[in-house]
C-alpha cells in the first residue's frame, strides 16, 4: 500500500505541470477600458476619505504624509493595498476632486509574491509608472467626451420617444 503511493508520487514528480502561476512570455491583451494601478495627484487630494468610504474591498486607508498641503489641512492621503483591491474603479468615480485615476497596468505587470510591495503609499501612488497610460474612468471619460461633442451617451430612458 505504501509502496504503491510512493510509486505514484515518483511518477507525478517528473511530469510537466498542468498549470503555471504566471504566463512566461506575453502579457494579456489590454483593452481601452482596462483598469489597473492607481495614480494620485497629491495637489488635488483634500483628504476627504470618500475613496476609503466607497471601497468595497476595504483596500484603502488614509495615512498621514508630512509636508505643507494647503488643500489638505490634515495631511491625510489614501494608501492602497493592491492585494485587496478589485480594481472596480469606485474610488476614482467618487473622488470629488479627480485626485485619483487609474493606469492600464494590470495584475500581470504588478504581480509579486511579496505582500509588502503591493501596499502603495501616497508618495508611491503619486509617481506614474514607466510606460503606463493614465486614464480617468470609463464614465468620466464618456461624460467628458460627450460635453466636447465627440460622443453621445445613450438615451432611451423613461419618457423618451
Amino acid at each position: 500500500m505504501v509502496a504503491a503511493t510512493i510509486g505514484k508520487v515518483i511518477k507525478y514528480l517528473f511530469r510537466k505541470p498542468y498549470t503555471r502561476l504566471v504566463p512566461e512570455s506575453q502579457p494579456p491583451l489590454k483593452l481601452e477600458n482596462t483598469r489597473g494601478r492607481h495614480v494620485l495627484d497629491m495637489s488635488k487630494c483634500t483628504g476627504c476619505s470618500m475613496c476609503q468610504a466607497v471601497c468595497p474591498a476595504n483596500s484603502i486607508d488614509m495615512v498621514f504624509v508630512e509636508g505643507n498641503w494647503p488643500q489638505n489641512k490634515r495631511s491625510r492621503f489614501p494608501r492602497i493595498d493592491l492585494h485587496k483591491c478589485t480594481f472596480c474603479g469606485l474610488c476614482v468615480e467618487y473622488c470629488p476632486f479627480s485626485a485619483l485615476s487609474m493606469t492600464d497596468l494590470t495584475g500581470f505587470e504588478l504581480y509579486t509574491r511579496d505582500k509588502s510591495s503591493t501596499i502603495y503609499y501616497p508618495i508611491d501612488l503619486s509617481k506614474i509608472p514607466e510606460g503606463a497610460q493614465v486614464r480617468i474612468t470609463i464614465t468620466k471619460d464618456k461624460f467628458k467626451a460627450s460635453e466636447e461633442g465627440k460622443a453621445e451617451l445613450g438615451g432611451g430612458g423613461l419618457g423618451s420617444s
